[in-house]
């Protein structure tokens, strides 16, 4: 699977623009004008092309209890309290897209023979769009002896329960499915240029890894 690069449709033959019903030269040479340069100028015209978007919807917790700590004979000590305990719920929704960065693309992606069209995109990159908490979802239980949780924690809190949506997107499909949408977006173009869906193979740089996945990761401010 992995010497296939993510292939997203299986090659098939390619008649090269002609059958043996009989076309011309002329009819030939039509085709031949949707030259390399022509399929590279409509796909950087895509500049970054978002495909997949995810509403991730996470409830973070935290419990502040208080603990007694010594010695007693020498001996490290530490007891929770049944006094002072103080516990958060926040509920906080993370907006995710993928998309393929045509920025760098050029003509050395595509391989056009006899045999058909292949097509290697940038992997897709993931963005963190926006990171919401919803206010009126937060629920605190605090202990009398204890104040309630500051703005400042509530905050540092969420982002905590942010990171970890984004350490945990490669148990995702996001970047499968962005590499689908990627491939719909492209073939009809294709197809308008002379090429039939069989004829077309799209693939991606590399598999990513679960070590490299968060690399494709970056947040928006």
């Amino acid at each position: 699977m992995n010497d296939m690069k993510y292939l997203i449709l299986a090659s098939c033959v390619f008649l090269f623009a002609c059958s043996k019903s009989g076309k011309t030269d002329e009819d030939n040479n039509k085709v031949k004008i949707d030259t390399t340069a022509t399929i590279v100028n409509q796909i950087v015209r895509c500049s970054r092309l978002y495909t997949t978007e995810y509403k991730i919807h996470k409830l973070v917790t935290h419990a502040d209890t208080r603990r007694l700590e010594g010695k007693v004979l020498s001996v490290p000590v530490s007891l929770p309290l049944t006094v002072g305990d103080r516990k958060i719920a926040i509920p906080i929704d993370v907006t995710v897209k993928a998309y393929i960065d045509f920025s760098d693309f050029s003509a050395a992606r595509i391989q056009r023979s006899e045999k058909g069209i292949v097509v290697t995109l940038p992997n897709p990159k993931v963005i963190v769009s926006s990171s919401k908490i919803d206010e009126k979802g937060i629920r605190q239980y605090i202990d009398l002896t204890r104040s309630r949780y500051s703005s400042a924690e509530v905050v540092a809190f969420a982002k905590q329960g942010e990171d970890s949506i984004v350490k945990h997107l490669d148990q995702t499909d996001i970047l499968k499915s962005a590499e689908r949408s990627a491939a719909q977006v492209l073939l009809p173009m294709l197809h308008r240029m002379g090429y039939d869906e069989s004829q077309v193979v799209i693939r991606f740089d590399k598999n990513p890894t679960p070590t490299n996945v968060e690399s494709l990761i970056t947040i928006e401010q």
